[in-house]
């Protein structure tokens, strides 16, 4: 298992998805609510950028940004007022059926960037927190997908590594869960910067929670994400193959994403649904 101090994003992501909750383009409120919704478009944007997908249905303004552009390529959205701008990336809808405006996931803590400067990935690099408690680990890849950072690297435990004794990386595995009785499938994986052991890991999902969404539903079927505050979406299967999984409109979100017109029925962001 691995994670980066004070910046897990695909944790994030999972967590995230029990709330979901709107805020504006400019999201410089403090409210719980704003404050979620900005966590959660965050957790989508950072994603987004690390698989390079776009997982949300976009507005056509975040469609217009990209006009004429190609995935990766830099893009800007816009408030409602004008006056806030947001720095993105063109990226492919979960679909593959076009390309749209996705808000850049926020830069990692400067002091995980300062730990691994002039290091390369997999490199031992050294954290300190504001309390002066040091964190030793491992200079690995941020979640923008260039960024080196300094990330908290955790040795699995024997039972997943004695799970792919004989198997090679990225082969299938198995081991008994947590609980004793249940049965886990996951992959061998040598870990995020391949310097092992390599160890039995929970296959990694497109959209976390998104196949269990749509989960005995078929393709196109309404699905919904979230328990506390629900928001529904469409079963959509990836371009790149796989389970269908629940894409919810970049408009329900909220924070980063929340840019463009109001629709009539008070969401913000365009007018498309999934």
């Amino acid at each position: 298992m691995t994670y980066t101090h004070r910046h897990p994003r695909a944790a994030l992501l999972g967590a995230a998805c029990l709330t979901l909750l709107a805020a504006a383009c400019s999201s410089g409120s403090t409210s719980g609510s704003s404050t979620t919704s900005s966590a959660l478009s965050s957790a989508y944007a950072s994603v987004s950028a690390s698989t390079g997908t776009l997982l949300c249905a976009p507005s056509q303004d975040q469609i217009a940004a990209c006009t004429g552009l190609t995935a990766g390529t830099a893009c800007t959205l816009t408030s409602t007022d004008g006056n806030t701008t947001r720095d993105g990336t063109c990226r492919t809808t979960v679909d593959g059926a076009t390309v749209a405006c996705a808000p850049n996931p926020p830069a990692p803590p400067q002091e995980l960037v300062d730990a691994c400067t002039g290091k390369a990935v997999g490199d031992a690099c050294e954290t300190t927190e504001a309390f002066g408690d040091v964190h030793t680990g491992t200079c690995i890849t941020a979640r923008d997908g260039s960024t080196v950072i300094c990330g908290r690297v955790h040795t699995p435990p024997q039972a997943a590594i004695d799970a792919c004794a004989t198997l090679a990386e990225g082969a299938t595995c198995q081991m008994t869960g947590h609980d004793g009785t249940s049965t886990m499938t996951g992959v061998c994986s040598l870990g995020p910067v391949s310097t092992g052991p390599l160890a039995c890991a929970p296959a990694q999902e497109l959209l976390p929670r998104g196949e269990e969404a749509c989960s005995g539903l078929a393709e196109g079927a309404s699905c919904t994400m979230g328990r506390r505050q629900e928001a529904t979406g469409t079963c959509v299967t990836p371009a790149a193959g796989g389970n269908a999984v629940c894409v919810v409109a970049c408009s329900d979100l909220g924070g980063h994403f929340a840019c463009g017109p109001r629709r009539p029925d008070g969401h913000q962001g365009g007018d498309e649904h999934p």
